[in-house]
């Protein structure tokens, strides 16, 4: 692997995206019409998945199939690879209570994290975009600036206001992910919400006013007494889960003293190299579960390891 590639899933989408800067409604809508346009629905965020257990696949759908659903679902354009345009609709309806949910008679609507386990690496990143797209609207109906309600605009790319003309756009959220390391040992922890022997690289978000080797640091301080050195940009990951850009770190520690803050890491350990990449290579533990391959964590440990 070259230090530059990007192993990440989320990753290294497929698609062309359209250029926000112009005004493609015109040419968004006589796409959305074409006979070999696709849109992929996804339900309450989860994107549709066909097939067997054994061989699943994306449901993509003619975008035809558009006009199944209600006149007022969310429509988001999402690029195009080969000539075809590919869509992403919010197939959710307005009652929270229904259970129909549509085209489901041809699949089912997989959880996203789940969905990253059986589907390919580049339709994994089509649904995490159009996953990202879709929540991020649901999310703000309304200008941060007046209070009004907003329009989409640009395929989905942004909203705006009529009231006040403001322009808002989807934002990332900037984590800094860190795997610190001491002589031959790395740092792995989890938070409460986490199972037991379910361990990761800490990280935590990046604050206003400080670059992401700063928030590195401070993070590991504050969350388990560790003091950094030599911190190391790796790789970022698109998470759409939280809206997040992960970027990820490796990093030298000058001991391996702890001090939990236990309102954030209910357990961290010292793991030795050997025991990592006997982990990696399928050793099974009752007492350690690394982070599966579709995390950024996984990745620095797979690059860690060599």
């Amino acid at each position: 692997m070259k230090p530059g590639d990007n192993p990440n899933w989320f990753a290294n989408g497929p698609l062309t995206r359209f250029n926000t800067e112009n005004d493609n409604a015109a040419l968004l809508s006589e796409r959305l019409r074409h006979p070999d346009s696709l849109l992929i629905p996804l339900w309450r965020g989860d994107p549709l998945v066909t097939g067997s257990e054994t061989n699943r696949a994306v449901g993509f759908l003619s975008a035809a199939a558009a006009n199944e659903f209600p006149a007022n679902a969310t429509i988001v354009a999402l690029g195009q690879k080969d000539g075809r345009t590919y869509f992403a609709i919010d197939a959710s309806t307005d009652d929270e209570t229904s259970e129909q949910a549509p085209f489901a008679d041809i699949g089912e609507y997989m959880p996203l994290r789940m969905a990253a386990g059986v589907v390919s690496r580049d339709d994994l990143a089509i649904i995490g975009h159009a996953h990202w797209l879709l929540d991020w609207h649901q999310k703000h109906p309304f200008c941060a600036v007046c209070g009004e309600p907003t329009k989409i605009q640009s395929g989905g790319a942004k909203r705006t206001c009529p009231s006040c003309t403001a322009e808002h756009f989807p934002r990332s959220n900037p984590v800094a992910i860190v795997l610190a390391v001491h002589k031959g040992a790395c740092l792995l922890g989890r938070g409460p919400h986490f199972p037991p022997g379910f361990l990761s690289a800490l990280a935590g978000f990046v604050e206003a006013g400080e670059t992401p080797e700063e928030a590195a640091k401070r993070e590991l301080f504050e969350e388990a007494g560790v003091t950094l050195t030599d911190v190391r940009y790796q790789f970022s990951q698109p998470w759409p889960f939280s809206a997040s850009l992960m970027m990820g770190f490796i990093a030298d520690t000058t001991a391996r003293d702890l001090t939990l803050d236990t309102n954030e890491i209910e357990e961290a350990r010292w793991v030795d190299l050997s025991e990592i990449k006997a982990l990696l290579n399928g050793e099974k533990r009752d007492d350690i579960f690394l982070p599966p391959k579709f995390t950024i964590a996984r990745q620095l440990l797979e690059r860690w390891a060599g």
